[in-house]
């Protein structure tokens, strides 16, 4: 289990500001698979995760930025986010089709469930850092406002 790197910190800051305690976030490679389980302020990659998130492409940056969403998310509210997390699993949002992370623009945050607010980022993430997303196909200007997060206006 390690602490963020000094880029991970610096990409965290460009997106949550001062949202989430860094220094409290732990990242523990240990997982099978490609996924992510983000559980407090404790992220489980998967073995073969990188040492350092920042110093690779955008698109598994942006990955560290959805799982840190979670991380926002059980500063605010474990409860809340722990509801969101079982209601998901068994609306089966997170199978194949992934039904539990899509939204549709324009929406209003606090109804989107924990994986929406998290891919809401990550693509707001991958807009502002030039790789784009097409799910939905938005611009950056398009989420301004719409997330807790000024440094995504």
């Amino acid at each position: 289990m390690r602490g963020l790197t000094a880029g991970e910190r610096a990409l965290a800051i460009s997106v949550f500001a001062n949202a989430i305690d860094l220094d409290r976030v732990r990242l523990a490679p240990h997982l099978p698979g490609r996924t992510a389980i983000t559980l407090g302020r404790t992220v489980v990659f998967p073995a073969d995760a990188p040492a350092d998130f920042s110093k690779e492409p955008v698109s598994l940056q942006a990955w560290l930025i959805h799982e840190l969403v979670h991380v926002w998310q059980f500063e605010r509210s474990t409860t809340r986010t722990l509801a969101s997390w079982a209601k998901t699993l068994f609306s089966g949002g997170y199978g194949p089709a992934r039904r539990g992370y899509a939204y549709v623009h324009p929406f209003a945050w606090d109804r989107l469930n924990l994986e929406q607010q998290a891919s809401v980022v990550e693509h707001a993430f991958l807009i502002r850092s030039g790789g784009g997303t097409t799910d939905p196909p938005l611009t950056l200007r398009d989420y301004a406002g719409l997330t807790p997060f000024p440094a995504l206006a």
